[in-house]
C-alpha cells in the first residue's frame, strides 16, 4: 500500500466510533451506529447551533428558520443553541451560568406548551417548534483547574453527577456523568478531541493516567469538516457520537438522552476553543 493510500485510510478511520458488545462496558456504551452532529454559526446570531445530523443541517441551510411545513421527525431544525452569558455580577456571585444551552422541541399543535419559558419559533397546521431553556453550565476556577457543572433545570430526575474538569494551561478535559468517567483528549496543535471511556474507577485526574493507551473511543469533536470560507450559515465543527438507535433517526425527536449529554459537552468544547482563538487573535 502506498504512503498516500495508507494516510487516507488512517484519516478515514480517525473519526470512527468503536462498536462492541463487551460486557465489561456499560450497556449504554454498546453502540450500533455513530451520529455526526454539526455545530454551526448563523450570521447576525449570537452563539452556536448544534444539529442532530448532517441531513438535518443540510436541510436547515435551505430554510434558516423560515418553515412552511415542519418535518414530523424534526429534520431541518437545530437541536441546541448555546450562548455565553456576560452577566459579570452573576458570574462573581455564582448566581448566573457562564453558558446557557437552549433546546428546540417539536410538539403537536394541540399539545400544551412544555414550560412557562417556552418560545414558539414556528408552527404549521400540525406541529409547533418551541425553544426552551435546557442546560446551564457554571464554571468554578481554582489555581489548578476549572470545573464546569452542568445543571438541567427542567429534568425531573437530575444526573447523579455531571461535571467537566479542565486542568489550567491544558486543553484536555475529564468528564463525569452518572458514575462514568470519560476523557476528552486533544494532541498539541490539533483541533481533534477524542472522547474515551476510562476503565479505571475513581475520580482522579486523567493527567495522572496513561492517556495514550488505546481506550474505548465513544466520540469525537473535530473541525475537519468545517467550512473554510465564511457564509451566512457556516459549519464550524462537528461532534461525532456513538449511540444505540436505528440509522434513520436523523431529526431532533429521536436523539437519545446520552447523546444529548455528550453533544452539550461538545458544544462547550467548541465555545472554549472559540474563546481561545479570539484571545490569540488579539495578541
Amino acid at each position: 500500500m502506498s504512503r498516500s493510500a495508507r494516510q487516507k485510510l488512517d484519516d478515514d478511520n480517525s473519526h470512527r466510533i468503536e462498536k462492541t458488545q463487551r460486557r465489561i462496558l456499560p450497556e449504554c456504551l454498546q453502540f450500533n451506529r455513530e451520529r455526526s452532529m454539526p455545530i454551526a454559526s448563523i450570521f447576525g446570531t449570537r452563539g452556536f447551533f448544534v444539529f442532530s445530523s448532517e441531513q438535518s443541517y443540510d436541510k436547515f441551510k435551505e430554510t434558516n428558520f423560515k418553515f412552511n411545513v415542519l418535518d414530523a421527525d424534526g429534520v431541518g431544525v437545530p437541536l441546541f443553541h448555546i450562548v455565553r452569558n456576560y452577566n459579570v455580577l452573576g458570574h462573581f456571585t455564582g448566581s448566573s451560568p457562564d453558558f446557557q444551552i437552549y433546546k428546540y422541541v417539536l410538539q403537536k399543535l394541540q399539545d400544551p406548551p412544555l414550560y412557562s419559558e417556552c418560545q414558539v419559533i414556528s408552527k404549521d397546521k400540525l406541529f409547533r417548534l418551541c425553544k426552551i431553556p435546557y442546560c446551564e453550565i457554571y464554571s468554578h476556577l481554582s489555581f489548578f483547574e476549572t470545573k464546569y457543572d452542568f445543571f438541567y433545570p427542567s429534568r425531573t430526575q437530575p444526573f447523579k453527577r455531571y461535571q467537566v474538569v479542565k486542568q489550567n494551561n491544558f486543553r484536555d478535559l475529564d468528564a463525569y456523568l452518572n458514575g462514568m468517567q470519560k476523557h476528552w483528549h486533544v494532541k498539541f496543535y490539533s483541533d481533534h478531541y477524542r472522547l474515551t471511556y476510562l476503565h479505571e474507577e475513581g475520580h482522579g485526574s486523567s493527567s495522572e493516567k496513561q492517556i495514550d493507551r488505546p481506550d474505548f473511543v465513544i466520540g469525537h469533536y473535530t473541525k475537519k469538516f468545517s467550512n473554510i470560507l465564511p457564509r451566512s450559515i457556516s459549519k464550524c465543527s462537528s461532534v461525532i457520537i456513538g449511540e444505540q438507535s436505528p440509522p434513520d433517526y436523523l431529526g431532533i425527536t429521536s436523539v437519545p438522552e446520552l447523546t444529548e449529554a455528550f453533544a452539550c459537552q461538545g458544544a462547550l468544547i467548541h465555545y472554549l476553543e472559540h474563546i481561545e482563538d479570539k484571545r490569540k487573535r488579539r495578541r
